[in-house]
């Protein structure tokens, strides 16, 4: 089933529960308290209203985002592009994060563009809110696991290399374990998840390296959403029997 139209933000919210609701809004109070009472630990050293905006769009989207994805909701990829990417693209050029930067430019915008393609070519039949999403098999699942790891070590080492670079190892790790996350998300595989877990923890160091300590909230609401993604994605793989024993790029 093919839909290529915006899905209902009213319908998406309304199917919160309340502990999804309680969650929500108590990321979006801490961090717009953490902006107005502790700016400074939004960025370190920096008091300019700009970048603490950007940095509250991201702490309050960020989850929104994830939280999207967790219920299969097709158009966080078009919010992620608003909300998400072009923030990023203002912050890493301050933070000097400049492999995430070209990135979010390269990388993250066209591919959040396929991925609402994709995902609108595989609704839901019984919910058009609802994109139908996979998993593979655990022996396949492990085995992709270990080569998105092995990827992601080689990718980051090249990106290290590369003449003019200033990025850490851990910044291009982490942008190499992200990109890969994204494939498998808009392959619409759960095994995106793991890498997301990566992914964050990779952040939160990165945050904490940077002195943004405002910003860990966004990491640690990040991973709680992730965890809840998980759940949801193997709770209706499980009941639909979309599970795979090979892993393929094709569109089914």
């Amino acid at each position: 089933m093919t839909n290529y139209k915006f899905p209902s933000l009213i319908k998406f919210f309304k199917s919160f529960t309340r502990v999804e609701a309680i969650y929500m809004t108590f990321v979006v109070v801490l961090a717009v308290g953490m902006a107005l009472f502790f700016p400074d630990l939004m960025l370190e050293s920096t008091a300019s209203p700009l970048l603490i905006i950007c940095s509250v769009m991201n702490v309050i989207a960020n989850p929104l985002v994830e939280t999207m994805n967790a219920k299969q909701f097709r158009g966080n990829f078009l919010i992620d592009i608003f909300l998400i990417e072009i923030t990023y693209i203002i912050l890493s050029l301050h933070l000097g994060w400049y492999t995430l930067m070209l990135s979010c430019i390269f990388f993250w915008i066209p591919i959040d563009i396929l991925s609402y393609i994709r995902w609108s070519k595989n609704i839901d039949r019984e919910d058009e809110n609802l994109t139908v999403v996979k998993r593979l098999s655990l022996k396949t699942s492990l085995l992709l696991l270990v080569a998105v790891v092995v990827f992601s070590l080689v990718m980051g080492s090249i990106m290290t290399n590369i003449p003019g670079s200033e990025d850490s190892y851990l910044e291009a790790f982490a942008t190499a374990m992200g990109m890969v996350n994204g494939v498998l998300l808009m392959l619409r595989y759960s095994e995106h998840w793991y890498a997301w877990v990566i992914t964050t923890i990779l952040y939160l160091a990165m945050d904490i390296s940077a002195g943004a300590y405002g910003l860990l909230i966004d990491d640690i609401a990040m991973l709680v959403v992730t965890f809840y993604g998980i759940y949801k994605w193997f709770v209706y793989t499980k009941k639909h029997g979309t599970i795979q024993e090979k892993f393929t790029f094709k569109n089914i």
